[in-house]
């Protein structure tokens, strides 16, 4: 996709391609000596894109950050507002598209992608109480059940009670999809 990506962007009137880098690899120095208007990203190739903007922003605070995801969650925008994203896109949007929106973006505008923003706004209704999002949010980091007792001071029993809750409401089959659905919803 990257490559894809590049030919467009070096296609494309109004645009000068500054670089590209596999998410590998440490972009602080391309990304400062460049001095570019925009740098993509991609969401899903990122494990934490907080740390990644966070290594250039404070030097070049005039980037605008533009974070491309395949998933149209509440996790994606908020893991992209955290890398100070100016702009979330959808990878499947149309290239002129995707041109249109980075010259907005270029320009000062914030863009969000409209499905990711309803996903967002669907997740503000939270049907996990206090207790459930602490278990599952334990549960998301690996926990065991006895763990999970252990560190909320709750009976194992009181943490699968919990548990069988969040896989109810979150329609999850085990724990592990309960986890994710609470994630991508942005409950946790």
């Amino acid at each position: 996709m990257r490559t894809a990506l590049a030919a467009i962007l070096a296609a494309a009137p109004g645009f000068e391609l500054a670089g590209e880098s596999d998410p590998d690899h440490h972009l602080t120095d391309g990304v400062v000596t460049r001095r570019p208007n925009v740098v993509l990203v991609d969401l899903d190739a990122i494990e934490d894109p907080a740390v990644l903007a966070g290594r250039w922003h404070a030097r070049l605070p005039e980037c605008a950050v533009v974070v491309l995801t395949s998933r149209r969650t509440a996790r994606a925008l908020r893991r992209a507002l955290g890398a100070r994203a100016r702009g979330i896109i959808a990878k499947d949007v149309p290239p002129q598209e995707l041109l249109d929106q980075l010259r907005l973006i270029a320009e000062g505008q914030r863009m969000i992608d409209p499905v990711t923003a309803l996903a967002a706004l669907d997740a503000a209704v939270n049907p996990l109480n206090d207790r459930e999002r602490e278990v599952t949010a334990a549960a998301a980091r690996g926990m065991s059940t006895k763990e999970i007792a252990g560190h909320l001071h709750l009976a194992p029993g009181t943490v699968r009670n919990h548990l069988s809750t969040v896989l109810r409401k979150t329609g999850a089959r085990n724990r592990w999809e309960a986890v994710q659905r609470a994630q991508d919803a942005g409950w946790i």
